[in-house]
């Protein structure tokens, strides 16, 4: 007997439905779920099918009680690592925040690393749905797609999302104000007489690189100067693409102002695109860099800087996440934090981040 509409519009399926419904033993859906071999391609192929069509996750908490294991706080990342690669220093700096608030008082702390490949479904709030997790942190940007994050707020369980999403304005949210970083940073090159300004940016199909976006255009809408997209380039987190990027940029003359806010932080590769183009900043290109040092620069001639206190609210918002947990406060949490813009002459740079998994390459 199949299952009707109802169970699965509520998500209550469980192992032996998907194998009555796939016409396999439940055995067989174990192996598909644990990647085991001794599953024929097209078997392995409708199993899955079915489970991506029911949403369906396993109870790993169930599966847990008699190990005793309780459920713990959860980490997962909501982009892949190739695409918004997180760097070793946050990683330890977040492993720290979750001891302090977390790990003294006696929880579990989990980190889901590479839900993408893992998980059937590529789904990484699997941990929540597999019922792993009591409280999650979602350490990243969100897609602008995202439907997990909907999923994960829908399910009442406290959660802190290292950024915010224009779709789900409630989403219970720690993070920077990206569009005031960027609308400061143009404002100020226009005010220097600057008409043509490119911006290099970062985060493309994710929430940080359209807000960015925003707040560039809202300065260039008040100056009365048409936007044209031709002037903005997405790059990843690759040398060579940065310098790359910068020297197509700045291979137009009339591009006099440069906003690096691609997150890259590295000043080297700046040099080197500036250098290709026959440019010299603070002589006839004006930079402002974005950072998330406080104390550094990511480039010493720049004409401005821009520091993210992005570690300072996703701390708070680890903290407050904390009171939720422990019924202290009620949720969603919604936590946001203003760049700062100065002007002062940096001495010091700091070096560019080294990725995660770096030493696996």
């Amino acid at each position: 007997m199949k299952r009707q509409a109802s169970d699965i519009e509520s998500g209550h399926w469980t192992i032996y439905d998907i194998a009555r419904e796939a016409g396999v033993s439940a055995k067989t859906v174990s192996r598909v779920l644990n990647g085991k071999g001794g599953v024929s391609r097209e078997t392995r192929a409708r199993i899955l099918e079915i489970m991506r069509r029911v949403d369906y996750h396993p109870h790993i908490g169930a599966r847990g009680l008699r190990g005793r294991h309780n459920a713990c706080i959860g980490v997962t990342l909501p982009a892949p690592m190739d695409e918004v690669p997180v760097s070793q220093d946050f990683f330890l700096w977040l492993f720290n925040e979750l001891y302090r608030v977390f790990g003294i008082r006696g929880e579990y702390v989990c980190f889901d690393i590479n839900p993408y490949d893992a998980s059937p479904n590529r789904d990484y709030a699997r941990g929540i749905f597999e019922q792993l997790f009591k409280a999650c942190v979602v350490a990243g940007p969100l897609a602008t797609d995202d439907t997990s994050i909907h999923r994960i707020h829908r399910s009442g369980i406290p959660y802190i999302a290292l950024g915010r999403l224009d779709s789900l304005p409630e989403c219970s949210s720690a993070t920077v104000d990206y569009v005031e970083g960027a609308y400061l940073s143009t404002k100020f090159l226009l005010e220097r007489g600057h008409t043509r300004i490119a911006m290099l940016k970062g985060f493309h199909g994710y929430q940080p690189g359209v807000e960015r976006i925003r707040g560039y255009r809202r300065a260039l809408d008040e100056a009365g100067i048409p936007f044209d997209e031709t002037l903005i380039r997405a790059v990843n987190f690759g040398s060579r693409n940065v310098a790359n990027m910068v020297y197509r940029l700045l291979a137009d003359p009339k591009v006099t102002g440069l906003i690096d806010c691609s997150a890259v932080q590295d000043g080297a590769s700046l040099r080197e695109g500036m250098r290709r183009a026959g440019r010299t900043p603070g002589k006839d290109v004006d930079v402002v860099a974005w950072t998330y040092d406080e104390r550094a620069a990511v480039l010493t001639e720049a004409a401005a800087h821009v520091w993210l206190p992005v570690r300072e609210a996703a701390a708070e918002g680890i903290e407050q996440l904390g009171e939720w947990t422990a019924g202290a406060r009620q949720g969603p949490i919604q936590v946001i934090y203003r760049p700062v813009f100065n002007t002062e002459q940096k001495t010091g740079e700091a070096p560019k981040p080294k990725r995660l998994f770096d030493l696996l390459e």
